[in-house]
């Protein structure tokens, strides 16, 4: 019988992958990253990169570093290519700092260390990001275990009070750049973050971005001067997005938009922009304070005080009024946000200004507007009129693949039951469609030929 030599190349993928699985991923990178192309295609796939451990484990539990001859193989050659793709790292003592100081890992979320010391994970970690649910998980981590922590930016969900006491009065001496971002409402600014930002006196970096609810008044730069900038006094650096909502209880003086800017007359480093919000039938108000140029990818809550500007770092905004948005605002908002990528509106009253002319010659001074990056629009919490501004061509020109949510009826109206033709253009651009649970009928699918209907 003729021998048969079969190489790793005259297999298909399938049998590949299926052999690949059975081997540790360590090594089989160490073996097959720049064989060749296909094998490298292969290879780097998340299912082999995404989780690496660099040691050895025996049947007896103990563990033992990597030959040097790999370890230098990875550091030199595997890691820099597939350190994006990282996700996780087990690690032994003799060589986590090479590891680790190999290549950044940009969305590594876990690491698994093993026979280290105490002493020796507190001098490793002087710079973290991280992203935690709750904010007595930012506690935990700065109870004093990390002494040596000198940068630490943080995204916590929830910022809340819970029953269980931990150490939030230990000062954090070392600490010199201090980051903290969190998009829900709290009304714990007193009682936990202040708290916190007391224990970092040698801070020289601070960035806050905060949702707060407060109880007597807004947060403006008095109030920062007083609780964060006159106990920080090596700050050099100081970011922020603070928006601070109060419930109105028929008070008679309240602070104007002016009274607010003056509070930042000397905030000499900075240039601060503040809008200030008053709904009376809500019987609430809300305070937006940032430094400029603004560095957040969000803004949320928008309303026709919008101070204008130019924001290349937001993808994702959100409209809200009791006002009407007219067309000229839409302007603005295209203008300022040249790469949104999200949009949400919410607001129950109608234009004053709308423009019912669906002629493009008839509407020479009407500008169409273009937001050439959107690909989310939510419209469920609307009037008409407002879907009509971005449904018609004769005022906006959607780009292809938009996700539109709105209301089945809503848009039956704007549609003229699905046979209008000023919105028939952009809506035959629109990639996918989210509507109320109700029967499609074939006539309102041809009016959506390329989309998809939800």
């Amino acid at each position: 019988m003729e021998n048969l030599f079969v190489t790793l190349n005259d297999l298909p993928d399938e049998i590949l992958l299926i052999i690949f699985t059975k081997l540790k991923n360590v090594s089989l990178l160490y073996s097959l990253v720049g064989v060749n192309k296909r094998l490298n295609t292969i290879v780097r796939d998340p299912i082999f990169t995404s989780h690496l451990t660099f040691m050895r484990c025996l049947l007896d539990d103990s563990i033992y570093p990597l030959p040097d001859s790999t370890l230098d193989r990875f550091c030199s050659q595997i890691l820099p290519v597939i350190h994006c793709q990282i996700k996780w790292l087990d690690l032994e003592s003799s060589s986590m700092k090479r590891i680790l100081r190999a290549v950044n890992y940009p969305n590594i979320y876990g690491l698994g260390l093993f026979d280290i010391d105490l002493e020796t994970a507190q001098f490793l970690f002087v710079e973290l990001h991280v992203s935690l649910g709750k904010f007595i998980d930012c506690l935990y981590i700065l109870d004093g275990r990390f002494n040596q922590l000198r940068t630490f930016h943080v995204n916590i969900s929830r910022i809340s009070v819970c029953g269980r006491k931990l150490n939030n009065k230990e000062k954090l001496p070392n600490l010199r750049c201090f980051s903290l971002h969190s998009y829900i409402f709290t009304d714990a600014y007193d009682e936990l973050i202040i708290p916190l930002l007391y224990r970092m006196s040698n801070l020289e970096e601070l960035d806050l971005n905060l949702s707060l609810s407060m109880k007597k008044a807004f947060v403006d730069g008095n109030d920062l001067k007083k609780n964060i900038i006159n106990h920080m006094l090596r700050l050099d650096k100081f970011t922020f997005n603070i928006r601070s909502v109060l419930h109105l209880h028929n008070e008679i003086n309240l602070p104007s938009n002016e009274d607010i800017q003056n509070t930042f007359r000397d905030f000499k480093n900075n240039h601060i922009i503040s809008c200030l919000d008053y709904f009376q039938e809500q019987q609430s108000s809300q305070c937006l304070i940032y430094s400029y140029p603004y560095t957040s990818k969000f803004y949320k809550y928008i309303t026709n005080n919008f101070s204008g500007g130019l924001f290349k770092c937001v993808r994702e905004i959100s409209l809200f009024d009791v006002h009407p948005f007219e067309h000229e605002f839409f302007l603005r908002i295209s203008q300022s946000f040249p790469f949104m990528q999200k949009l949400a509106l919410r607001n129950y009253k109608p234009q004053n200004n709308k423009l019912c002319k669906e002629s493009k010659n008839d509407n020479q001074d009407l500008s169409i507007i273009k937001y050439p990056h959107l690909t989310n629009l939510t419209l469920s919490r609307s009037h008409d009129d407002y879907v009509e501004q971005f449904l018609l061509d004769t005022k906006t020109c959607l780009p292809n693949n938009v996700h539109l949510n709105v209301t089945y009826q809503t848009l039956e109206r704007v549609t003229h039951n699905f046979t209008r033709d000023a919105t028939r253009i952009n809506c035959q651009k629109l990639k996918s469609l989210s509507i109320d649970p109700i029967r499609i009928f074939k006539h309102v699918k041809n009016y959506f030929p390329h989309t998809e209907i939800f």
